[in-house]
């Protein structure tokens, strides 16, 4: 993958309408799967992220999301960026959000929360899919181009799953909220999953069964996107899996895209996690879609907790990758984002 530091960004100096795929799957409520917010909140996180990337608060509870050991949202590290060199927009995508949240430029697609794929319901998944083409081909950014990041709690247990879903390996590729992987808890709901699809389930159907909202609509977007402006998908192995889901819909479908405007970005924390392997679940794709972290690490801290990143936990989201990576593409160091989100927790209280 292509290293971005501040010395050697892409896009530099072009403006990017931010947009953030923010949606509940009830999966991410099965005990012990995430840590991607509060212990008994965590549907509002997607909510919580999405205030605070917006305006730099909270108003739908009186704390940001953070794990049960006191890790804070990957959402300071957007929010940060946004202040130090604002995005030309920051957008928010309503996928299915338990609470609408405050303060925010929303758009509503009328999409529920998708249910957990340990259980027997599923969702429509070509609904959602094509309602993410739809807003490909009409969305206009204010920006040069756009990223696109997501706030979906328990999203990389539901990539995983609509991944084996389309008969690839998944074991070792996907990343975790925890630095210990919780691998079994995970493996379990994936196998209730693959456990109710049938050979005689199409495509769309097996994806309803074990996939979520933002993967795709995030994948119905890329789609039409990419064939307007360039689009920067932010995020780690979820979001590698909504790109393999477009692909093989793209092909199945006979949907033209450019996947040369598309590339993804990600941290430093996923690119080099020896316990997952995204640049294996892009190797899958041909071409390969142009990939890039941006090299940043919490070493500058000096709020304790902070330092947890650089040793497995958290990790990625809320498109925080490429955030930093665009700060980088405007001069911004890393001294100055570490400074600000510590900035931002302190004024949190």
């Amino acid at each position: 993958m292509y290293t971005i530091t501040a010395q050697n960004s892409l896009f530099s100096h072009k403006k990017a309408s931010f947009l953030l795929a923010a949606s509940v799957t009830h999966t991410g409520g099965t005990p012990g799967i995430t840590q991607a917010g509060i212990p008994g909140k965590i549907s509002l996180t997607p909510t919580l992220d999405a205030e605070f990337i917006s305006t730099g608060k909270v108003f739908s509870l009186e704390d940001l999301a953070e794990t049960a050991s006191g890790i804070p949202t990957p959402a300071l590290l957007t929010r940060a960026v946004h202040t130090l060199t604002p995005f030309a927009s920051v957008e928010i995508l309503d996928l299915g959000m338990s609470i609408r949240p405050k303060a925010c430029e929303i758009h509503d697609f009328a999409i529920a929360p998708s249910p957990s794929i340990a259980d027997a319901d599923s969702f429509d998944a070509k609904t959602v899919f094509e309602k993410g083409r739809i807003f490909g081909r009409s969305y206009e950014p204010s920006g040069e181009y756009v990223i696109i990041g997501e706030s979906t709690p328990g999203g990389t247990t539901t990539a995983q799953a609509a991944i084996a879903a389309l008969g690839l390996e998944t074991n070792g590729l996907f990343a975790s909220s925890f630095k210990e992987v919780p691998v079994t808890i995970k493996e379990a709901v994936i196998e209730k999953a693959l456990s109710k699809l049938t050979a005689e389930m199409g495509l769309y159907e097996k994806l309803g069964h074990t996939a979520d909202n933002t993967l795709m609509f995030v994948s119905g977007f890329v789609l039409e996107a990419s064939q307007r402006f360039e689009v920067v998908v932010g995020g780690g192995t979820q979001m590698a899996a909504a790109l393999l889901i477009a692909d093989r819909l793209a092909t199945v479908e006979s949907i033209p895209y450019a996947p040369e405007r598309i590339s993804l970005w990600t941290t430093r924390w996923i690119a080099q996690d020896a316990k997952s392997d995204i640049k294996a679940l892009l190797d899958r794709l041909d071409p390969s879609p142009k990939a890039a972290f941006a090299d940043f690490l919490y070493e500058d801290a000096k709020i304790p907790v902070l330092k947890a990143y650089d040793e497995g936990e958290a990790k990625e989201g809320v498109g925080a990758g490429a955030a930093i990576a665009y700060a980088y593409a405007h001069g911004v160091t890393q001294q100055e984002i570490t400074a600000e989100v510590e900035r931002s927790m302190m004024e949190m209280g």
